[in-house]
């Protein structure tokens, strides 16, 4: 009798001749129609296993590429020395869904880990049940947002991240603390000011705001850890000022998140913290 690891799961040989064996049968009926249903392949795995079927002998654990295997596996439905197990309108819908998710996944993977929440800021998880519409769910809040496509997603995203490249104004900070310390620094030298033009100086009264003056001036003369990464933003977007496609090494070293929008716009967060 020819071993059981050398025919595809659900078949066994019985004096020559090739039968189907019920109960994994059932199980490879029940993986279809699943993965059909939005199971994924981990899930499936796990189902699997709990019914205390081997994949083949040996292996008492099941994982995804087991449940990809089967469901690349032509022999149950084709015409051939196997008797069919899967009716082919349902192995076909198998196919199709198993590629349009395989084709979807590589282009929007360097995008996919930073797209976060707008509410909260969490990341969001892709949803592709109902393919070709995609959602975006976030598990800590509950948001869900779309449907958006992951072309149209990609295509919002190179337009602005362009837009960038070609304006890298657009990375600078807001005027916040060190300019309300320069208009504090401005005001005590008016009072410097004031006084000498008084016919008789006080140094007692000039000699304070002077080293007051000073330190304030020195306060908004510091240099901190955004400004340095705002520097090093325009100079990489100077650089690619002229392109007309994504780079996406540039997006991995500029872009810190992706906030998805509710109405299926978004907002880069840069790694200076500045949001565009």
């Amino acid at each position: 009798m020819k071993k059981k690891r050398y025919l595809p799961f659900g078949y066994r040989m019985i004096g020559g001749r090739i039968e189907i064996i019920s109960e994994e049968s059932d199980l490879v009926q029940n993986i279809f129609c699943s993965y059909l249903a939005g199971s994924s392949l981990q899930q499936l795995a796990k189902l699997a296993e709990q019914t205390g079927l081997h994949f083949r002998e040996n292996a008492n654990a099941w994982n995804k590429n087991m449940i990809s295997r089967i469901l690349d596996d032509k022999r149950y439905w084709q015409k051939g020395l196997f008797p069919a197990i899967i009716q082919e309108e349902l192995a076909l819908q198998v196919s199709e869904l198993k590629s349009s998710k395989a084709s979807t996944k590589t282009p929007l993977h360097f995008l996919q880990k930073k797209i976060s929440c707008f509410q909260c800021g969490k990341p969001l998880s892709r949803n592709s049940r109902s393919l070709p519409k995609i959602c975006w769910d976030c598990k800590n809040c509950g948001v869900k947002i779309g449907p958006i496509s992951d072309n149209e997603l990609l295509d919002t995203t190179k337009e602005k991240f362009l837009s960038v490249c070609q304006n890298p104004q657009m990375a600078e900070l807001e005027m916040g603390f060190n300019n309300f310390l320069s208009m504090k620094a401005a005001r005590v030298t008016n009072e410097i000011n004031q006084i000498l033009n008084q016919r008789e100086v006080d140094p007692g009264r000039l000699l304070p705001l002077i080293l007051k003056c000073a330190a304030e001036k020195y306060k908004a003369c510091k240099v901190t850890e955004s400004d340095h990464l705002t520097l090093k933003l325009k100079a990489l977007f100077r650089e690619h000022h002229s392109d007309k496609e994504l780079d996406r090494e540039l997006f991995e070293q500029t872009v810190k998140q992706v906030i998805l929008q509710s109405d299926g716009s978004i907002q880069f967060r840069m790694i200076n913290e500045k949001k565009i």
